[in-house]
């Protein structure tokens, strides 16, 4: 009995260590990322603090322009299939925001939403556009509104998708319910020891599992999309910046501060989404004074990249409509 339980052990030791090993990676090299992600119509601009950062110009000059921003560890990538129907009647401005994408690691190691704000005006001004309108997803949709707040003689108009907002104490509970549903290694994102691990320890089906819980229908959560989330969180201090990110503004936030946006808005959301519930979407409903909110059945957390045909076709027509 005890050589059939040294057995077992000895198994289990095996295959846990075989477990770990497979999910140790090293950094993959910036150049080596960019030869393989900065194709078509990638640029980067580098700065004089000896940031890079990633983003594309797509579209006729004279055409209204969208600035588009990407959610936690996502990248402009998550565009890429909202981008053919937008472009005929559109400039498109999508931007690595920094922490993220072929962005990744700044020299300040400052990644707020300030730093975030302050990336849009860096790039919005080296392309030398004054107005334009501003779309995010998730986190990228806080920033977006924070920015109209900020901004609002530059933005045109707001386009939240599945956007972060703030929190009730209803909210917050909502929300520690549903904290099952998140991704795992954002779950795990509490301990230091933890993330410690995870500079090393960051294996493929992190990306894969939190692809599957941000999209409904899972054929899209394909190997090649997973595979890119994966390689981009990889690139040399990527991840030590991602972990270093402090979450949770909107816990700290009044909702009465929507009230600020004086742009008009369209907020959109997946009634499927495990990431942001819909009813989250009532406070944007009761505090933005100029907002147009759709529901996507059958769409989750990233409806440009589920249901890019719709989402495009909304983001027109609302455009078109208010003459932006």
């Amino acid at each position: 009995m005890k050589k059939t339980f040294k057995r077992i052990g000895f198994f289990l030791l095996v295959i846990i260590t075989i477990i770990v090993y497979s999910g140790m990676h090293l950094d993959i090299p910036r150049e080596e990322l960019e030869r393989k992600y900065a194709i078509g119509a990638s640029q980067f601009l580098d700065l004089s603090d000896g940031a890079r950062v990633h983003f594309r110009d797509e579209g006729e000059k004279g055409h209204p322009v969208i600035v588009l921003l990407h959610g936690f560890n996502g990248s402009l990538f998550n565009f890429e299939h909202l981008v053919p129907f937008l472009i005929d009647d559109f400039r498109l401005v999508s931007i690595d925001l920094p922490g993220f994408g072929l962005t990744g690691a700044i020299p300040s190691a400052v990644y707020n939403t300030q730093s975030f704000m302050d990336t849009v005006t860096t790039v919005t001004s080296y392309l030398d556009i004054q107005k334009f309108s501003i779309a995010g997803n998730s986190m990228g949709g806080r920033v977006a509104w924070q920015y109209a707040i900020e901004f609002p003689d530059k933005v045109l108009g707001l386009v939240l998708i599945a956007s972060s907002g703030v929190m009730t104490n209803e909210d917050r509970n909502r929300i520690e319910e549903r904290k099952n549903n998140f991704p795992i290694v954002w779950r795990l994102l509490g301990s230091k020891f933890i993330k410690n691990f995870l500079l090393l320890y960051t294996p493929k089906f992190f990306a894969t599992q939190g692809l599957k819980i941000a999209v409904y229908d899972q054929k899209l959560a394909s190997t090649r999309y997973a595979k890119q989330f994966h390689e981009l969180t990889l690139m040399e201090g990527s991840r030590e910046a991602i972990l270093s990110m402090e979450r949770g503004e909107e816990r700290k936030t009044d909702a009465k501060i929507l009230s600020k946006i004086k742009a008009p808005t369209l907020a959109l959301f997946g009634a499927e989404d495990k990431i942001v519930p819909l009813a989250s979407s009532v406070q944007f409903k009761e505090n933005v004074g100029s907002i147009e909110i759709k529901v996507y059945e059958n769409i989750g957390h990233l409806p440009m990249y589920e249901d890019p045909k719709k989402t495009a076709e909304d983001i027109s027509n609302f455009l078109k409509n208010k003459n932006i």
